[in-house]
């Protein structure tokens, strides 16, 4: 098993996580995981089902906090502070790792409040013209903006998938965190809104520390600059994804993605 030394990576660190383990009720999901996130990459979590790879993804910004009888040990440190602390603020938090998941979910609400919510709630615009600038900000970041600027008002679940995702993005960065979390974000759309997911995925890694949780070991290929692979609840192998998928050290890892077994 790789020690921490092993998954430390020589490169400017936005958040460490040191030996974490999770429970649900009496079953454990993590055993003990340590790992860094790389600052202005794309880090892709791999692994079969049921490994602990989304388990994980919802440590960092505490969504394993709405699973009733979770147990949670170790640290996740995001700035220097262990999230877990008794004194973190879990919206404060969350405004600073935002998180996008599998399947779309735009409010029932239109296309500007949708983006418009959250920054409101947290009194982070105060004037409707710095709100106009922030929503047309947020659909450009997301590339949606060409799309959407002459319907704002249109309900967002009028969109089609791959739009409702992109604004889902837009509306997690919204807020200006600095990392963002994705939870299979393309399982649920066709190969064309997957591409255009993945083609924003690799720009917004300039302003973003983006960790992703992935099936698609060619996904994770083609937008991942470090890859973690899981199974059974811990981390086997994490580097580079290039040396990971070419030149695998663990038997494992090789294994896995070869297709033997997944």
């Amino acid at each position: 098993m790789p020690t921490v030394e092993q998954t430390r990576v020589k490169q400017s660190t936005k958040m460490s996580v040191r030996d974490l383990s999770v429970w649900y009720g009496e079953k454990q999901a993590l055993f003990g995981v340590s790992m860094d996130v790389i600052e202005n990459e794309v880090t892709a979590l791999i692994g079969p089902s049921g490994c602990g790879k989304s388990t994980f993804l919802r440590c960092l910004n505490r969504m394993n906090d709405l699973v009733q009888g979770v147990r949670i040990e170790g640290e996740v440190e995001f700035e220097q502070e262990n999230v877990y602390a008794p004194h973190v603020d879990v919206v404060e938090l969350r405004s600073h790792i935002g998180m996008v998941f599998q399947k779309p979910n735009p409010f029932p609400k239109s296309i500007y409040d949708n983006i418009a919510y959250a920054p409101r709630i947290l009194g982070k615009v105060r004037k409707r013209t710095e709100m106009d600038d922030l929503v047309e900000e947020s659909l450009k970041r997301a590339g949606l903006w060409e799309e959407v600027k002459d319907r704002l008002q249109l309900p967002g679940l009028a969109l089609s998938g791959g739009q409702q995702q992109r604004l889902c993005i837009a509306r997690a960065i919204a807020v200006s965190p600095s990392v963002l979390l994705m939870d299979e974000p393309c399982s649920a759309l066709d190969p064309v809104a997957t591409a255009t997911v993945e083609q924003l995925i690799d720009e917004l890694k300039e302003n973003y520390t983006i960790v992703i949780v992935t099936h698609n070991l060619q996904q994770a290929a083609r937008v991942a600059g470090y890859t973690a692979f899981f199974h059974l609840g811990n981390i086997i192998e994490f580097s580079d994804t290039d040396s990971l998928f070419t030149h695998p050290r663990e038997k494992k890892t090789e294994d896995y993605i070869t297709g033997r077994y997944g």
